[in-house]
C-alpha cells in the first residue's frame, strides 16, 4: 500500500469545548415571544391541512422568504411541548444505521428535556420505521405531518427513502433539519424547506476518489451501489474525480438483495484494482463475503456506513484495510468536544458512542439549536433562524453555515480506514475539495 502523504491546505475545524451542561440555560430560556398555546394546534388530520393552507403560501416561498412571523398558527407547539419527528429504517438492511442514529437523537433530545427543554418546552420526539423502503417512508410521513402534527422533521436515515417524503414535506411547508440524505438533488434551492448538514454523495465520492488517486494511484474502478439516485450520485463524484477518459465499472443493487455472489462474480470478471460501495450495512457485508468466497481481493472504498461498529466488528476480516469517507469525527479524537460528547453519552446510556450515535447526536443538536434561536416557536421563525445559522459547532461534524439562498450547511468529509477491526484516520482534519486542489 502506498505511503500516506499529508493534503496541502486542510482546514482544521477545531472542536469547541461545549459540553451538554453548556447549553442547558440557552435551551430553557423562553424566546421573548412563542406561538400561540395549545389551543391554536390542529388537532387532527383534516385541521392540520386547513392551518397549513391557511398559514403558508406555499413551501417554496415560506422557507426561502423566512420573514418571522410571531403569530402565525402552526402544528406542533403548545404551552409545553414541541412535538419532531422523522422516519428511520429500524428494521431491514439499514437497520443498524437507522437504529444507532435513532439511540444518538434520542440521547440529546433527553438531556435536553430533562434540563428545562427548549424555549420552556419539552420536546415530543417519535422516529417510525421506515424499514428503508420509500412506499413505506411515504406512509410514515403522512402519519408524522397529519396525525402527529409535527412542528419540524428533525433527523433521519436513508437517501431513497427522504427522497420519497420530501416532496410532500416540502407542500406541507414542514421545515426538514439535517436528514442524512445525501442525494445531489437536496441541499439546494429547490428544496428550500430542507437544511443539508452532510456533504451529498457526489462530493463525497469525489473527494474519496481524488484522495485515493493522490495516495493510491489506482489501475481501474468499479462501483456498485444502490440503485437510484444514490448510486448514480456517487458514479458522478467518481467520474468527476477520474475524468471522462477513465470508464468506471458500475453496478446498481437493489438494496435487501438476498444473493450477491452474481454481483460479486462480476465485480471479478471486470478486474477492477479499486472497488468503491455504497450499500446499506447489511449488504456491504454480504457483498465483501461473496468477493471472498470467489477468490476476489480488491482495494475497498465506502463511506459513513461503513464507520459504524455495526459494521466493522462482525465484517472487520473482509473489511480489513477499507477506505472510508466519514460524515463525523473520529470518536477517538482527543478534540475536547468529541470527549466530552463520549462523556455525556456514556453517562446517558452506559454504552460507548459508535459513529451512527454520533451522527444521530450532531442531527439532534442542530435542530435544538435552530429551536433555541427563533425568535418564536412558528415555522417561519424557525427558517428564518435556519437561515441565519452561521459556523455553528457541534464538534462532531464541520461547522454548520446557511443561508437565505444557502441549504447545503457542510462541504467536507474524513477520511478513515478499517484496520484490525479498528478505525484508523487517514487525515487530522476534516477535508472538501478546495483542499485537494
Amino acid at each position: 500500500m502506498a505511503t500516506r502523504k499529508s493534503v496541502p491546505n486542510c482546514r482544521l475545524y477545531a472542536a469547541a469545548a461545549v459540553s451538554l451542561a453548556l447549553v442547558t440555560a440557552a435551551c430553557a430560556a423562553p424566546a421573548a415571544s412563542t406561538a400561540p398555546a395549545a389551543s391554536t394546534a390542529p388537532t387532527s388530520s383534516a385541521s392540520a391541512s386547513a392551518a397549513a393552507a391557511s398559514t403558508a403560501p406555499s413551501s417554496s416561498s415560506s422557507a426561502a422568504a423566512a420573514t418571522c412571523n410571531q403569530t402565525e398558527q402552526t402544528p406542533g407547539v403548545t404551552a409545553t411541548t414541541i412535538t419532531l419527528g422523522n422516519t428511520l429504517p429500524l428494521t431491514g438492511s439499514a437497520a443498524t444505521s437507522g437504529q444507532g442514529a435513532l439511540a444518538g437523537m434520542k440521547a440529546y433530545f433527553d438531556y435536553v428535556n430533562a434540563h428545562g427543554g427548549v424555549q420552556g418546552r419539552q420536546i415530543n420526539f417519535t422516529s417510525l420505521d421506515d424499514e428503508y423502503k420509500p412506499a413505506v417512508a411515504q406512509q410514515q410521513a403522512r402519519l408524522l405531518v397529519q396525525q402527529n402534527n409535527i412542528f419540524a422533521w428533525v433527523g433521519g436515515y436513508g437517501t431513497p427513502t427522504f427522497l420519497a417524503v420530501e416532496p410532500f414535506l416540502m407542500g406541507e411547508n414542514v421545515p426538514a433539519i439535517a436528514p442524512s440524505a445525501e442525494s445531489d438533488t437536496l441541499g439546494t434551492m429547490s428544496t428550500p424547506n430542507m437544511y443539508a448538514t452532510f456533504v451529498n454523495y457526489t462530493t463525497q465520492y469525489e473527494i474519496e476518489t481524488k484522495y485515493i488517486i493522490g495516495q493510491y494511484h489506482p489501475k481501474s474502478y468499479a462501483l456498485i451501489g444502490v440503485a437510484g439516485n444514490t448510486g448514480d450520485a456517487a458514479l458522478k463524484g467518481m467520474q468527476l474525480a477520474v475524468g471522462s477518459g477513465v470508464t468506471i465499472k458500475y453496478i446498481p443493487e437493489t438494496p435487501g438483495n438476498p444473493n450477491l455472489t452474481p454481483i460479486a462474480t462480476t465485480l471479478k470478471e471486470a478486474n477492477a484494482d479499486w472497488v468503491f460501495i455504497i450499500l446499506t450495512a447489511a449488504d456491504t457485508g454480504q457483498l465483501l463475503g461473496a468477493m471472498q468466497r470467489i477468490g476476489y481481493t480488491p482495494h475497498l472504498a465506502g463511506n459513513q456506513i461503513m464507520a459504524d461498529n455495526s459494521f466493522i466488528q462482525p465484517f472487520k476480516d473482509v473489511a480489513n484495510e477499507m477506505v472510508v469517507s466519514t460524515l463525523t469525527a473520529d470518536l477517538n479524537s482527543s478534540a475536547p468536544a468529541v470527549q466530552q460528547f463520549v462523556r455525556d453519552f456514556q453517562a446517558a446510556t452506559g454504552q460507548a458512542p459508535t459513529t451512527n450515535n454520533a451522527l444521530g447526536w450532531a442531527q439532534a443538536e442542530v435542530g435544538v439549536q435552530a429551536l433555541k434561536t427563533a425568535p418564536a416557536l412558528t415555522r417561519s421563525c424557525l427558517y428564518s433562524a435556519l437561515n441565519q445559522m452561521t459556523d455553528f459547532q457541534t464538534g462532531l461534524i464541520p461547522p454548520v453555515t446557511f443561508g437565505p439562498t444557502n441549504r447545503q450547511g457542510v462541504d467536507a468529509i474524513g477520511m478513515e480506514q478499517i484496520v484490525n477491526g479498528k478505525l484508523v484516520p487517514l487525515l487530522p482534519t476534516f477535508v472538501s475539495l478546495k483542499d485537494l486542489e
